[in-house]
């Protein structure tokens, strides 16, 4: 079993609502439900940073290709 460490936070009443309601819905514990979330939350965060780095590292050779061919017209 993998080792649990505890958070406190402090949410909108709403929020927490409706959290319990998807966790009944679903017959699932809402300390599960809220892993889940902030995992796949997490998950999408790292994903996103990664397609932008590479997106930014498209730009980059896009630009040094440009650079050469100025370079090779002069």
């Amino acid at each position: 079993m993998p080792e649990r460490t505890q958070l406190n936070i402090n949410i909108n009443r709403d929020l927490l609502k409706n959290l319990k309601k998807i966790a009944l819905e679903n017959n699932r514990k809402l300390v599960e439900l809220i892993n889940e979330i902030l995992t796949n939350y997490i998950h999408d965060i790292k994903n996103d940073q990664t397609k932008y780095r590479s997106i930014l590292d498209e730009l980059d050779e896009v630009k040094n290709r440009i650079s050469v061919l100025e370079n090779s017209k002069k």
